[in-house]
């Protein structure tokens, strides 16, 4: 093989594996945002949550950071209008719900309810991006992490929106063992992330610690609700989730 041929495979190796690289990053990215979609439906289901006599303002603070960090990352992600208009679309119905008097609290359920429609397309269409892009990404830690980090998200959002008997679940495909079949999904997962990263077995083993503190009360959703502290340790594990996939792509960039 002559030279000139060697460097021109150079060039075209390189110009892969940056683009794989590149197409790594934006689905981290998107999947983020994503987490960040469930964050705030999370908080805003906990913040009209009936069962809670009082309203502590720190909900509000929360679901309207999260809302904050996705803009920030639509930034990033180069506002893709499949994004942008859905999120606009959330946002508006937060607003919205968030300028409603104590005297129109009979309307605040059904607008409740929109919000969760709106955050379900606004779900679905970073999906679908987010699909079109590890399409081509043979990275089996990567989404083995983004997936544990997602339905982590699914059953504490299903969780809180357990809580009331007026709100559709959209986020996901109705079934009668929702709970049973992701907290079956987390716990096999967690197992095969022991596996893929050996090295994080402790960080990996303090995750499944505190997922099955709350699991019991996934699984018996209908009694003694514990909204907050469910979003307490399973926002957490996502955090964590997260910030390991950021660095296997930090690691994979210098490899």
């Amino acid at each position: 093989m002559n030279t000139r041929l060697q460097s021109l495979l150079a060039l075209l190796l390189l110009a892969f594996t940056m683009q794989v690289q590149a197409n790594t990053q934006t689905a981290q990215h998107l999947h983020e945002f994503r987490s960040d979609g469930y964050r705030a439906a999370t908080y805003l289901l906990i913040d009209n949550n009936l069962f809670e006599r009082i309203r502590d303002p720190s909900n509000r603070e929360s679901y309207n950071a999260a809302l904050s960090k996705m803009g920030q990352q639509l930034q990033q992600l180069s506002n893709p209008p499949e994004l942008r208009a859905p999120f606009t679309e959330l946002t508006n119905l937060i607003r919205e719900l968030e300028n409603q008097t104590a005297e129109e609290a009979h309307y605040h359920l059904a607008t409740v309810n929109r919000i969760m429609m709106a955050h379900a397309n606004l779900d679905k269409a970073v999906e679908a991006l987010y699909t079109a892009q590890t399409g081509n990404i043979n990275n089996d830690v990567l989404l083995a992490l983004n997936q544990q980090s997602l339905e982590t998200s699914q059953i504490l959002l299903l969780y809180q929106n357990n809580m009331f008997s007026s709100i559709g679940v959209y986020f996901i495909e109705p079934g009668e063992k929702q709970f049973q079949t992701i907290d079956a999904h987390i716990i096999e997962r967690s197992d095969t992330l022991k596996e893929l990263l050996p090295s994080m077995t402790s960080t990996l083993n303090e995750l499944n610690k505190q997922y099955k503190f709350i699991q019991p009360r996934l699984l018996n959703h209908h009694s003694d609700w514990v909204p907050s502290i469910a979003a307490f340790y399973l926002l957490r594990n996502i955090e964590t989730l997260n910030d390991i996939a950021r660095d296997q792509i930090r690691l994979s960039k210098t490899s």
